[in-house]
């Protein structure tokens, strides 16, 4: 009887220790399948992350003198198994938007036509042209009014989304009849534009037709001079990007010496004098928005801005075009096309012509005939004024023995 009893007190107790050692078990069966499964949707969710990694390089102080240091460092990390990933849960990606800032005589024209060239890329030149034009104020010079802010956002948001729904009637307008539009292959393409060969006359755009435009191509690409930035700031549009995430969205700085840049307006009577008080407020005027622009960007990136924003001189583009084009391709995550080649060797070839606005030059003798022309006066006044930048972008200060080179 007693070994019964022992038995049957054995069996109470394994009896009731099966469910705990049953719970025991199933938590960390539990525990791990939910690591597993955290480990699983980690790297799941690294192969829907955007496919390009950039990297800031350090810049402890103003004083640098080398331009590659101000450079961001792009590092391909595409498969091919992320576009089939995406194709087989039915994510699209977004659009891919282009921002390139500079000051006037700059050399914007000329990235601008290595991004215009591609087939793929719709290429605006100047857009916020057209809202001071509409507004009738002349930014560079004058206060900008209230409306001015909003109805640069309205365009940007416009191009940003290929809606153009809230575009008003005077700034479509504009922006159909203006002589800004030849700029713009996507604008004068032969389906609007099919008289342009004889004529030169393209159709007027329409709000809807504009969307279908835009919506035929995969990148959007916009020049804008920093001058027609709200208040001259890039920060003008944070809070704007900031409130629409939606954007994929690069910043492309294009900065040119500062004492090439005020020549040309000097040349072109777009500002008077050498030395005068005038003279060097508007000589600071041209520096400082640039200067703020490249601070906000590469100094102190905000979240909106990290891995978005770089900085590129355009004597760099000049001299080197094909590998700096490269590499601002890679930063913005546009594929190489054939075209752009073409149009980078087409440039090349050709002799320089003397229209001033013209993008057909000698590489060497644009960046350095400032050096031979200028008078002492203007590129001293410059220097005094635009330190700043100047140090900033490695840029050395003007001898005599310049003249000669």
């Amino acid at each position: 009887m007693r070994n019964h009893w022992f038995y049957f007190r054995c069996c109470i107790f394994i009896s009731m220790c099966l469910p705990i050692l049953y719970i025991l078990f199933n938590s960390n069966v539990w525990k791990a399948t939910v690591d597993l499964i955290s480990e699983e949707s980690g790297k799941s969710l690294k192969k829907l992350r955007p496919h390009y990694h950039f990297e800031t390089k350090s810049l402890p102080d103003h004083k640098r003198k080398s331009p590659q240091e101000l450079r961001f460092h792009s590092k391909p990390i595409r498969s091919e198994e992320n576009s089939e990933l995406n194709r087989e849960l039915g994510i699209c990606p977004r659009r891919k938007n282009v921002v390139i800032l500079s000051q006037g005589r700059g050399g914007s024209s000329f990235l601008g036509g290595i991004f215009n060239c591609h087939p793929q890329v719709m290429y605006w030149f100047e857009p916020l042209f057209h809202v001071g034009n509409v507004l009738n104020v002349n930014v560079f010079m004058e206060k900008e009014p209230i409306s001015y802010k909003d109805t640069c956002f309205h365009l940007v948001d416009s191009i940003l989304s290929c809606d153009f729904s809230n575009i008003t009637d005077a700034v479509l307008s504009d922006i159909s009849t203006s002589s800004f539009r030849r700029h713009s292959q996507a604008l004068t393409s032969d389906k609007l534009c099919p008289g342009k060969k004889t004529s030169g006359k393209c159709a007027p755009l329409t709000n809807s037709l504009l969307g279908k435009v835009c919506n035929s191509y995969k990148y959007s690409v916009i020049k804008i001079l920093s001058g027609r930035l709200p208040n001259n700031s890039l920060k003008s549009f944070q809070e704007h990007f900031v409130q629409q995430n939606k954007y994929d969205v690069k910043f492309i700085s294009l900065v040119r010496d500062p004492r090439a840049v005020v020549f040309s307006w000097v040349k072109l009577n777009w500002i008077q004098g050498h030395s005068n008080a005038e003279f060097r407020s508007n000589v600071h005027r041209i520096c400082d928005s640039v200067k703020k622009n490249v601070l906000i960007g590469l100094l102190s990136p905000t979240p909106w801005l990290r891995n978005r924003f770089k900085v590129i001189r355009f004597e760099d583009l000049a001299i080197d075009t094909s590998n700096v084009a490269r590499e601002i391709y890679k930063f913005v995550g546009l594929d190489w096309s054939v075209s752009v080649d073409k149009w980078i060797n087409d440039h090349r070839r050709r002799k320089g012509e003397k229209n001033p606005y013209s993008l057909f030059k000698n590489a060497s003798t644009v960046i350095s005939k400032w050096k031979r022309e200028a008078p002492e006066e203007l590129i001293k006044g410059v220097e005094d004024v635009c330190g700043g930048l100047m140090n900033i972008m490695g840029y050395k200060k003007w001898c005599k023995a310049d003249r000669d080179r």
